[in-house]
């Protein structure tokens, strides 16, 4: 799951013609009924620069998203159909993702991490994932296919679960609107997103939010009110009140407070926050920032038997899927 703040414009990486809308009509041989649309459209990079682990390696595009899908997702507990087409929505996302990432971390010497920074990447998980063959198998049915918008690959961020909603990026991060990350009812049935609790002492949180120049509240720490929601029901502003009084943004207060609290206490900002005695009760729906595919989303709709472009299009409005051919000489960061 990406937990770092999304880059609010368009990337332009389009190497190659005008992104041309997918066809997604069943096939024979694909239980999910994905058919990848025409080749020659978009050109994408064949090797990415991996920091695995502390080291640096070269990896084929293709065996990066093979890797990375398996480390991200693990549907137990569904049908085989389901599970395709769990991966093949994944590898989509996670190849569209790396393709507008290329380089974000050039200035260190390689394209992406391995973290939830960018995309968890774990290649261990072949030997000991028992999903490692459907993996395999949805990274190669959808090889080279990405999101497009406006004939650009999108940066087709990803989160857990969107709690019954997902959030627009320019409102969880600010800057600019992105046309293919708005917010959006995610109207499945019940339980399809879960519930959550999170208690803490107050002096606990106080000395949480100390632990960070933009929330340092002081010695005393007197209230934590929603100030402001957005359009989607998130803890847009934040008031806290204390020795120091200030508002903040829903995403700050929640990383802040995780860092100490630790990481799956404050799963969402889709909250309520209660000063109940001692304590501060977080009370809330979803997991991660809310922008772009949601992947409990993605599953129950796959479940119910909506097709792989169909699932995406609810995701990311507006982008269709667009296969591309892999450049064959030199480095995508040279």
């Amino acid at each position: 799951m990406l937990t770092r703040p999304a880059r609010t414009r368009l990337i332009a990486i389009v190497l190659g013609s005008a992104a041309v809308a997918a066809s997604c009509a069943p096939v024979s041989g694909s239980s999910t009924g994905f058919r990848p649309p025409p080749a020659n459209v978009l050109v994408l990079p064949e090797r990415v620069l991996v920091r695995a682990a502390g080291k640096v390696v070269s990896v084929d595009l293709e065996s990066y998203v093979a890797d990375t899908i398996l480390s991200e997702v693990s549907p137990v507990g569904e049908s085989d159909e389901v599970i395709a087409g769990i991966f093949e929505v994944q590898a989509i996302v996670a190849r569209s993702y790396a393709v507008t990432e290329i380089g974000r971390h050039r200035s260190e010497g390689f394209d992406v991490c391995d973290s939830t920074h960018c995309q968890l990447y774990q290649p261990s998980r072949r030997q000991t994932s028992r999903f490692a063959a459907a993996a395999l198998r949805a990274a190669e049915r959808t090889r080279g296919v990405v999101l497009t918008y406006d004939a650009r690959p999108v940066e087709a961020l990803f989160h857990a679960d969107c709690g019954g909603a997902t959030a627009a990026a320019d409102s969880v991060w600010g800057g600019q609107p992105v046309p293919y990350l708005q917010a959006a009812l995610d109207d499945l049935p019940d339980p399809t997103h879960r519930p959550w609790r999170a208690t803490a002492k107050a002096e606990q949180v106080r000395l949480a939010l100390n632990q960070d120049e933009r929330t340092a509240v002081g010695r005393r720490l007197d209230s934590i009110v929603v100030a402001s929601r957005d359009s989607s029901g998130r803890a847009a502003g934040l008031s806290v009140r204390g020795e120091r009084s200030f508002t903040v943004r829903g995403d700050v207060l929640r990383s802040v407070l995780n860092r100490t609290l630790g990481e799956r206490a404050v799963l969402s900002t889709m909250f309520s926050v209660q000063h109940q005695g001692g304590d501060y009760v977080f009370a809330g729906t979803g997991f991660g920032h809310g922008v772009g595919l949601c992947q409990r989303g993605a599953a129950a709709r796959l479940r119910r038997g909506d097709p792989v472009a169909e699932v995406l299009r609810a995701y990311y409005a507006g982008a269709s899927t667009t296969r591309a051919v892999p450049v064959r000489s030199g480095h995508s960061t040279r």
